[in-house]
C-alpha cells in the first residue's frame, strides 16, 4: 500500500501548478498582463508552427477574453443529392462570394458530363437559376437547416 503524506500532496500540487518554462525563464516577477501577453505569444508561435502554409495568426484580446486562431480555408465536401449548399463561387465580375444555392445536378444533353443547376430562392419562391460548371465552384457544406429557415 502506498502512503500519501501531506508533504507528497503539496509537492505534487506545486509541480502541477508550476508556471510555463518560457515564463519561468525570465526570472523577474511579471504582472498578470505580462504573463498573459507571453502566453498569447507562445500560443501564436505554436499555431504558426502547426500551420506553416497559413502564417496569418489572428489575435483578438479584450479584458474578458483572448482569441488566437489561424484562418484556414474550409475543406470542400461532395455533392450528396439535391439540397441547399453553401458554395464558393467567383462571380462574372471576378468577385469571390459564398452564397447558399439549391443545387441539383443535371446531365448535358449534347456532351458527356454534368453541371449544377443552382437556384436562389426568396421566401420559398424561385428567384434565379444559374448553370454552374463543377470546376467553377467549391462546395463548402450542405445546409440541411436552410430549407426550414428560408421557408418559414
Amino acid at each position: 500500500m502506498i502512503q500519501v503524506t501531506r508533504r507528497s500532496v503539496l509537492v505534487g500540487l506545486a509541480t502541477a501548478v508550476a508556471p510555463l518554462p518560457a515564463l519561468a525563464a525570465s526570472g523577474a516577477i511579471q504582472s498578470p498582463e505580462e504573463r498573459l501577453e507571453a502566453a498569447v505569444s507562445a500560443v501564436a508561435d505554436i499555431l504558426r508552427e502547426m500551420n506553416p502554409a497559413h502564417t496569418g495568426v489572428e489575435i483578438q484580446q479584450y479584458s474578458h477574453y483572448v482569441f488566437v486562431g489561424v484562418k484556414t480555408p474550409p475543406k470542400p465536401v461532395e455533392w450528396t443529392g439535391p439540397g441547399f449548399y453553401e458554395v464558393e463561387w467567383k462571380r462574372p465580375n471576378g468577385k469571390l462570394c459564398r452564397p447558399i444555392f439549391w443545387l441539383d445536378r443535371a446531365q448535358y444533353k449534347t456532351v458527356p458530363g454534368y453541371y449544377y443547376r443552382a437556384e436562389t430562392r426568396w421566401k420559398g419562391r424561385l428567384e434565379t437559376t444559374v448553370k454552374l460548371k463543377p470546376e467553377a465552384i467549391r462546395i463548402i457544406c450542405k445546409e440541411d437547416h436552410a430549407y426550414t429557415v428560408m421557408h418559414s
